[in-house]
């Protein structure tokens, strides 16, 4: 049913209002369901239509295939309450699909490795956006009016391999979604306490230059479309 890891449909074609609330509401479905389970089964990021009846009428979607919650071009973005030093820009972020999942991963590993026990606890969810919309025609177009976004708050426990002592994260996260295409476009994440050390910051975009092999060629070198981290303060 739930697709870790998988891409699916870019979903950027032009689609009904009904078929965007679908999108949205099966994102929303879907983070509530599985980041829980984060860190037993990694980040799902789609789900068969055709394998969940209670989720989705099939009679009511434009698209029964394995649909992609997130835009190829997500962008991951968190400011620091503390400005990093060079070279790490005031706003960090990333930007494609396959970064961002495999910062995920990167993630899940590291937590993983260093702690036992892991969970994650939904402390509050909550939806902003554009309720008119609930009722429109199955065919009605209205981009301009599609105003969706989704705060979650999440609390995270694990136990230190080493020490033995309890660590507790509280984690916010605001993901707004495309009106074009109803898929995730951004997940900014608010806060983070405690803050991570910089040493996080330094491994991660370590594990992620290994992977994709950026951060050698300066900006202007990078081929149009390959995924990058992102500097939003040039953006």
């Amino acid at each position: 049913m739930f697709t870790p890891n998988k891409g699916g449909s870019g979903g950027s074609e032009d689609i009904s209002d009904r078929e965007w609330q679908i999108r949205t509401g099966r994102a929303i479905y879907i983070l509530q369901q599985t980041l829980p389970d984060f860190f037993d089964v990694g980040l799902v990021s789609s789900i068969d239509p055709t394998k969940t009846p209670a989720l989705i009428d099939s009679k009511e979607s434009d698209s029964l295939e394995v649909q992609n919650i997130y835009s190829p071009k997500v962008r991951l973005m968190y400011t620091p309450p503390v400005a990093l030093p060079s070279p790490f820009p005031r706003t960090l972020g990333l930007e494609g699909l396959p970064l961002y999942l495999a910062s995920s991963v990167f993630i899940r590993h590291t937590m993983r490795t260093l702690y036992s026990d892991l969970r994650v606890e939904l402390r509050k969810v909550a939806v902003q956006g554009s309720p008119h919309l609930e009722g429109a025609a199955a065919g009605t177009h209205s981009n301009h009016q599609r105003d969706k976004s989704l705060f979650i708050g999440l609390d995270v426990y694990g136990t230190t391999r080493v020490s033995g002592g309890v660590g507790r994260w509280q984690i916010d996260s605001t993901y707004s979604f495309s009106p074009i295409s109803g898929l995730i476009q951004t997940h900014t994440i608010d806060s983070i306490h405690p803050a991570p050390h910089q040493a996080a910051y330094d491994a991660l975009r370590a594990s992620l230059s290994s992977v994709f092999g950026f951060g050698g060629p300066g900006p202007g070198d990078i081929r149009p479309g390959e995924v990058r981290a992102v500097n939003s303060d040039k953006g």
